[in-house]
């Protein structure tokens, strides 16, 4: 990520309620310095592949265990399959670190695991790469998983399990491997459309495009089953559908606006504006003057004509009236330390990132220490949609 000319492009702490990027997420250890947390949604899958297993499979595959035994397996082989996802992440996620890119967490959930990268990669081979490890890990984790089946045969309960894991391994690389986004198979198939056209956006169309066609194939598909009598499997493929097709728009729009911001910077976006209260300011004052007056969700606070702080309308909200009249925002307004600021010159690509990290509508730009307007989440997007109606980045399509 490139920096600003004559200063770092944002300053300033994470705000008070910092987000790691694991929503509804147990973080449950650090490897390799990176966050591995369960979302909630796991708990759910994980309860449905126990029961699966432990009425249906291991009754068939080993019809001398017990109904206790079953349940025993059943769980062990279920914290197999997410050990095995958990696995697959991990190696996306090593390339990736390996590659340059900063891999914040992994999160199991639902539909699987979930590597949140800090940013894409700047060139196909990378992205090849990074995609390409996933499947292969799976296909090892199978083979390996195959092989204690084989040579386990007199332990009919290891071999069971063993062989779940090596199938089931076998199909999650095969799956991943379906050419449409987000799917592995789609990265690899964008990092190559990009290596031949030099073109990001068109080579995300194609597997976006690509993408959702998997997806409405497999809500159709679900639907079917359902009709067919099937009801939970057919719920469950349809709902995989769902998903991927949102993902896949998802990358798409997420594409078009890194396109957007690649040359712009905050000084093309900047609402030229010094008004900032002071820290004797009271509340009443900066919400009869400030907020009220110019429709501000922010006010940010200088001493000095420096930034020294912000006060939002949470934080204006929580004083109690009777004490309005005689609260200075300086008891009250996110300080230095958690005042992220940016330059005119900081990319505006960057600045976007602040906002959606620290889930802020506006951030104060500072240009040689002091302020000179601000940079909001509504200019932003006006400006991107008056350069998408004018077709201004055609030429990278």
């Amino acid at each position: 990520m490139s920096t600003a000319a004559r200063q770092q492009p944002v300053s300033g702490a994470p705000p008070r309620s910092e987000r790691s990027g694991l929503g509804n997420s147990l973080r449950l250890v650090t490897i390799g310095g990176i966050d591995v947390a369960v979302h909630v949604s796991w708990l759910v899958i994980f309860g449905l592949v126990t029961w699966s297993l432990a009425t249906g499979y291991f009754p068939q595959i080993v019809p001398e265990s017990t109904a206790t035994q079953d349940w025993i397996l059943g769980g062990i082989a279920a914290l197999l399959l997410f050990a095995s996802v958990l696995l697959h992440e991990l190696a996306h996620s090593f390339v990736a670190k390996a590659r340059g890119l900063d891999v914040r967490s992994i999160t199991l959930f639902i539909f699987g695991g979930v590597s949140n990268l800090a940013g894409e990669a700047k060139k196909p081979g990378v992205e090849f790469q990074i995609a390409i490890v996933g499947p292969l890990t799976s296909f090892v984790i199978a083979a390996v998983a195959f092989a204690i089946a084989v040579a386990s045969e007199g332990a009919p309960m290891i071999g069971a399990v063993a062989t779940y894991v090596a199938v089931i391994n076998g199909l999650l690389g095969v799956f991943n491997l379906v050419p449409g986004f987000p799917l592995d198979g789609g990265r690899v198939l964008r990092s190559i459309v990009w290596s031949a056209t030099g073109n990001l956006r068109r080579a995300t169309e194609l597997a976006a495009g690509s993408g959702q066609v998997v997806a409405w194939l497999m809500m159709l598909w679900g639907f079917w089953r359902v009709l067919n009598g099937d009801v939970l499997a057919g719920i469950w493929i349809a709902a995989i559908g769902w998903f991927l097709q949102n993902a896949a728009q998802t990358s798409l729009q997420q594409t078009v606006l890194e396109t957007h911001l690649r040359r712009l910077r905050v000084a093309d976006v900047i609402r030229p504006d010094s008004t900032a209260a002071s820290p004797s300011t009271t509340v009443a004052e900066v919400i009869e003057q400030f907020v009220l007056p110019g429709a501000r969700r922010a006010v940010p606070v200088v001493d000095g004509g420096r930034p020294v702080g912000i006060v939002t309308l949470s934080d204006l909200r929580d004083v109690p009236l009777e004490a309005r009249e005689s609260t200075p925002v300086s008891q009250i307004m996110a300080g230095p330390d958690a005042l992220v600021t940016v330059t005119p010159v900081t990319p505006l690509r960057t600045a976007v990132e602040a906002l959606a990290e620290g889930e802020f509508d506006q951030l104060p730009v500072v240009d040689e220490g002091r302020l000179v307007g601000l940079v909001t989440r509504g200019d932003v997007m006006r400006l991107l949609q008056i350069r998408e109606a004018l077709d201004l980045d055609g030429r990278d399509r």
